[in-house]
């Protein structure tokens, strides 16, 4: 079957099926839905896991909902071809428990931000190190209050492209409810 080098048909982003040994870390990945149907298809980071003993379990770290899965290197996935970056939402920082899928701004660690990912190794979660796509061990506090925000995937070349949004689970003060005094309250 013939089959150009070029595609005919141009697409943006690109997808293609390739083994997960293949796929850098970091990159993002087109997910089917989940065998216990709790996560539909979706987007997905490479990403490894690292536990505090040092062994290295290689999979994915689903957006949506958040959480790791474990694969084997001769799996297959699809890549999608796409340069994004990760975006901090500053006005929307609150200080609290960190849940599944949090944008965590942690003190005294190698890696200033990350995505916590609950309930990694039996009841102890990680974090997920912007900087080498590795799910290292988190530990605080189970309700120890850590800076959180939430986060958006954009398209590199074109910003305004949200590929995915966490937004923080608190609501914003300013857009609480106010009461509103009129002349005839006392």
């Amino acid at each position: 079957m013939y089959q150009p080098q070029v595609p005919l048909i141009p697409m943006s982003p690109g997808f293609r099926t390739a083994q997960l040994a293949e796929i850098e870390l970091g990159r993002l990945v087109m997910l089917r839905a989940a065998a216990d149907l709790a996560a539909t298809p979706g987007l997905g980071l490479r990403a490894d896991a690292l536990s505090a003993q040092g062994d290295l379990t290689v999979g994915v770290l689903r957006l949506r909902p958040t959480r790791f899965e474990r694969c084997a290197l001769d799996d297959a996935v699809i890549a999608i071809d796409l340069e994004y970056l990760l975006e901090a939402d500053l006005e929307s920082a609150v200080a609290r428990a960190p849940g599944s899928g949090d944008l965590v701004v942690a003190a005294r660690r190698p890696a200033a931000a990350g995505i916590y990912v609950a309930q990694l190794w039996g009841s102890a979660g990680g974090l997920l190190d912007i900087a080498s796509a590795v799910i290292r061990p988190f530990t605080s506090a189970k309700a120890a209050a850590q800076v959180v925000l939430g986060w958006r995937l954009v398209e590199r070349e074109q910003r305004t492209r949200t590929l995915f949004e966490r937004p923080s689970a608190e609501p914003y003060l300013q857009d609480l409810p106010r009461r509103v005094h009129g002349e005839d309250d006392d």
